[in-house]
Order: structure tokens, then C-alpha cells, then sequence
């Protein structure tokens, strides 16, 4: 009993200064809505990161911290898939038996792995000034605004979510997943729920929306931030991260 209650009041404790440690919700919320200098030119001729993380749970503003993260770029339109960030990250903390059900990744798997601060500020490293794309990137975003107190690092450039542009080009269809997106676009995803497969998939169904958005006469970023409401879109959805 007594070391029950000594490992609740250590998850606690753990819990407990996170928070303290994370961005207060209204911080958070204001960067999202913020003003942002945009990348000019046509779509293609941003610089886009793709990426992805695997997680200990779903909350990252009660405590929640980073396994894994996977990335990879996507320039000119093109997917470049040798030029990859991909590695496992120590949460500090045991990972849930329900977390690795979903992404197979076990305390053993992230034992020698980088500590998720170290992981985190060498992904900050990687994006540069390009544009952060994910695939439901209100949770991903969240995890990484939680991150940024102990990495030493800030993630203040663009952000797009490859769900919200399905919804918009899309608004007929119901089911604008990960699986769904890939199945329309005729990908087979390799590794899903792996962090790496994952951005990979979503760096190619990305890049097939980007090509439909320029058809549908979208000139630049700014045009398609205005018209999808992005930046609104992932605020209110990372609301309940």
C-alpha cells in the first residue's frame, strides 16, 4: 500500500510540474492566434516539415510527454524522404500499457534513448524556418508548446494541419484520417503509428492537397490560411490537449 501511494504521489508531483513548467493555456492560445510573418511565393515554393510524434497519452498540458518523433521534408512540391529526423525520446517516466498498445513502443525500446528535452531541441534544430505540417497538428503542436520550457527552444513559425486542408478541399467527405487521406490518394502506409511512417505518409497526402489547392487558385500561404481559417481551426481544436 505504502509504495502505491509513494508512486501516485511521485506521478503527482511529476504531473504537477509540467504544468508549471508548460506554457499557461492562454499563452498558448495566444500564439496561435498571433500575428505571423508567412513565407511569399506560391505554395510549392515553401519549405515544409513534416512530422509526427508517438506520446505517453493524450494530455500533454496535464503531463503527457514525448516518445518519439519522425519528420521529414517536403521542398518544391517533392517529398524528400532521405532527408529524415527520426528518433526515440525518454519521457522520464513509464509509458502506459494503453500508449503502446496504439504505437508498440515499450520502456525498454526509449531505456538509452535521448532524454525528450534533448529530443525536442534537436528537432527545433532540423525545422529551421521552415513550415510545420502534421496531421491533427492542434495535439502535436500542443506537445511541442509544452516541450518548449524544458528544451530551451521556441516553435513560432507556421504551422498547417493536413486534416483541416482535407476538410476544406474535401467538405463532402466524412472521414478525413491519416488512412482515409492515404486510401483516397491510392498509398500504402508503411509503419503507421510509427512516428517516421507516419510523417512520411502525411508528407505525400500533404503534397497532393497542396497541388489541388493551387488548382483551386490558391496563390500563397497567406491565401490559404485565410481561406481554410487554419490558424483558428488548430486553435480551437488544441483546446482540448
Amino acid at each position: 500500500m505504502g509504495e502505491g501511494l509513494g508512486g501516485w504521489l511521485r506521478r503527482l508531483m511529476q504531473a504537477t510540474a509540467a504544468q508549471l513548467l508548460a506554457p499557461h493555456p492562454d499563452e498558448r492560445r495566444r500564439r496561435l492566434v498571433e500575428g505571423l510573418r508567412l513565407p511569399e511565393g506560391p505554395l510549392a515554393a515553401c519549405r515544409y516539415v513534416v512530422f509526427d510524434l508517438e506520446t505517453t497519452g493524450l494530455r500533454p498540458s496535464r503531463g503527457d510527454r514525448i516518445v518519439s518523433i519522425g519528420a521529414v521534408r517536403l521542398e518544391h512540391g517533392q517529398v524528400n524522404e532521405a532527408d529524415h529526423f527520426a528518433t526515440f525520446c525518454h519521457p522520464g517516466r513509464p509509458i502506459p500499457p494503453a500508449s503502446t498498445a496504439i504505437h508498440g513502443i515499450t520502456d525498454s525500446m526509449v531505456r538509452d534513448a535521448v532524454a525528450w528535452p534533448e529530443a525536442v531541441a534537436a528537432f527545433r534544430a532540423y525545422v529551421g524556418d521552415a513550415v510545420l505540417v502534421a496531421h491533427n497538428a492542434a495535439f502535436d503542436l500542443t506537445c511541442l508548446h509544452c516541450a518548449e520550457t524544458r528544451a530551451g527552444v521556441v516553435f513560432d513559425m507556421p504551422v498547417l494541419c493536413s486534416l483541416r486542408l482535407s476538410q476544406w478541399l474535401d467538405p463532402e467527405q466524412t472521414d478525413h484520417s491519416l488512412d482515409a487521406l492515404a486510401a483516397r490518394c491510392g498509398l500504402v502506409v508503411a509503419g503507421r503509428h510509427d512516428a517516421l511512417g507516419d510523417a512520411i505518409a502525411t508528407a505525400h497526402v500533404f503534397a497532393d492537397m497542396l497541388r489541388r489547392a493551387e488548382l483551386s487558385g490558391v496563390r500563397d500561404l497567406e491565401d490559404l490560411m485565410r481561406r481554410t481559417r487554419m490558424r483558428e481551426a488548430i486553435a480551437a481544436a488544441a483546446a482540448q490537449f
